[in-house]
């Protein structure tokens, strides 16, 4: 475990060169603050659901693991970086990425799928300056086929895409997508699509590598799609 731990905050340095932020203060609840209603909710399987809340009172959020009407386990995370529509939530069966935003930049938390224990945690696109609010930001803000999350980045004038694999928590590539809005996207047959103003790019999943099928046609939509 120590050494998927050390995964999460080392790696990502090396592959993209993102900053590793402060994780601060992230914990099981007990007690108090109180979770509010719920933003969003993600199911994993038939009996298992990922549950999105927001502070009660507060700006933060928590993060539930739910089997069929139990809570398994309750996590508070700051900020929450996604939205209804828009999940910043990726598992695997060993971990849970999490968006979240501090300070007006975009970060990745880590739990253990098993018990919510920490994993780790990064600051994203650390080359650029602070994101917009994700409120109004637009398209998505995770995409994962469970083996990477692939999280959309946005800032005012630039947007950029990050791969990270879900078991060891390197970050795997990242890919500027410029100034124009993403409007959509998703992971269909080994390629992620973003579906932008100015058209879609696609991107093998393993490589980052631009793709582009025979005839110049990219993937259609499908799963895993916003």
């Amino acid at each position: 475990m120590a050494r998927r731990r050390l995964g999460w905050l080392g790696p990502a340095i090396v592959a993209v060169g993102a900053a590793v932020a402060a994780v601060g203060v992230w914990y099981i609840v007990h007690a108090s603050p109180r979770a509010g209603a719920v933003i969003d909710t993600l199911a994993v399987d038939d009996r298992h659901a990922l549950v999105v809340r927001a502070e009660l009172g507060g700006e933060r959020a928590f993060v539930e693991l739910r089997e069929a009407n139990e809570v398994r386990w309750q996590a508070l995370v700051p900020r929450y970086g996604g939205r209804a529509g828009a999940p910043g939530i990726a598992w695997s069966p060993t971990a849970v990425s999490v968006r979240v935003v501090r300070d007006g930049y975009a970060e990745l938390f880590a739990l253990a799928m098993h018990d919510a224990s920490k994993l780790g945690g990064m600051r994203l696109a650390p080359e650029h300056g602070k994101i917009v609010d994700p409120g109004v930001q637009t398209g998505p803000v995770t995409l994962t086929d469970h083996v990477r999350s692939y999280e959309v980045v946005a800032g005012p004038d630039w947007h950029q895409v990050v791969a990270i694999d879900l078991t060891s928590g390197k970050a795997l590539w990242s890919r500027e997508l410029g100034p124009a809005k993403v409007l959509g996207g998703g992971v269909t047959g080994g390629v992620v699509w973003i579906d932008q103003a100015t058209g879609r790019t696609s991107f093998l999943v393993q490589t980052g590598k631009t793709f582009v099928q025979a005839g110049g046609t990219l993937p259609a939509p499908a799963s895993s799609q916003l």
